[in-house]
């Protein structure tokens, strides 16, 4: 269920993008949701509970060095900016195995009661699964739903310059004797196939007639904060996240940044991906 953080005040979300990162690849969906958070200042608005979402709680992850206040963060979170109409579903926790059916379920029928706008799924699956042509070009890959592809897809092939995700063949029926003793051929159907990307292909079944974006990248576990800057700046070419942020808020972008990458502000949670240093003393 969605808990609204304040539940007298009334949201409007019919203009909003949603932004649905899943838990994939290197969390790379999560991390980029990460940079978007910290960069807009989006403000903390609700909270998702389901029995499918593992327990967890933790420190506030965009705290400043000078914060006094105590904040907690939960498994699953959502947070808005009304300035740029955009919406993070921020999920920190995996889903109990054998109840993704129902979270998804869920989560499809709540993004149709709130008339989102559109809709991005945000995810990564494994590089090592890719086909020969896919291991040269760009790394980026997306799925549209009908209603997206009609409303931009000239524009993100054209203009933005992204790939669909190309997809396989796959045997659904198996061979069977034709009576004449040659066995029939089984039908080959084109299927996607995006291996470590969650609840990104069964999400998108489930609201296929809304306007909806999958947007995928080909990585593999480690340190993934690199594509995760890389991938909030591809959405953000589309998006124009940034620009918008840069009227509001002005020289507040110009510190604590992403080197090389324009205006993104890392989270101070990302200090600690690895845990702490040894204490130097231990060698003395």
């Amino acid at each position: 269920m969605y808990i609204p953080a304040a539940k007298d005040k009334k949201y409007q979300w019919e203009e909003y993008t949603l932004l649905v990162p899943t838990v994939s690849v290197g969390n790379v969906g999560q991390l980029t949701a990460d940079l978007i958070i910290s960069t807009l200042w989006m403000d903390r608005i609700g909270y998702i509970m389901h029995e499918a979402i593992t327990p967890a709680i933790g420190n506030n992850p965009f705290a400043h060095a000078d914060a006094t206040a105590c904040k907690l963060t939960s498994c699953c979170e959502v947070y808005e900016s009304a300035a740029t109409q955009v919406m993070v579903i921020q999920q920190r926790a995996p889903l109990i195995k054998g109840r993704v059916h129902s979270y998804v379920k869920w989560l499809s029928e709540w993004i149709r009661e709130k008339k989102f706008r559109q809709v991005v799924i945000v995810g990564s699956t494994f590089s090592h699964e890719r086909l020969d042509y896919q291991m040269e070009g760009s790394p980026y890959r997306i799925v549209q739903s009908k209603p997206m592809k009609e409303r931009m897809g000239d524009f993100f092939s054209e203009m933005m310059g992204w790939k669909d995700l190309e997809p396989r063949p796959s045997l659904i029926d198996m061979p069977a004797d034709s009576g004449d003793g040659q066995s029939n051929k089984g039908i080959n159907t084109r299927a996607l196939y995006m291996p470590g990307s969650g609840i990104a292909k069964p999400l998108l079944e489930a609201i296929q007639d809304m306007p909806v974006l999958v947007f995928l990248m080909f990585c593999s576990e480690g340190d993934n904060a690199q594509d995760a800057i890389g991938l909030a700046q591809q959405l953000n070419g589309w998006m124009n996240l940034i620009s918008k942020k840069e009227e509001r808020r002005g020289s507040e972008l110009s510190t604590d940044v992403a080197r090389g990458i324009v205006d993104w502000k890392i989270p101070t949670s990302w200090k600690h991906f690895y845990g702490t240093h040894f204490d130097q003393t231990l060698f003395h």
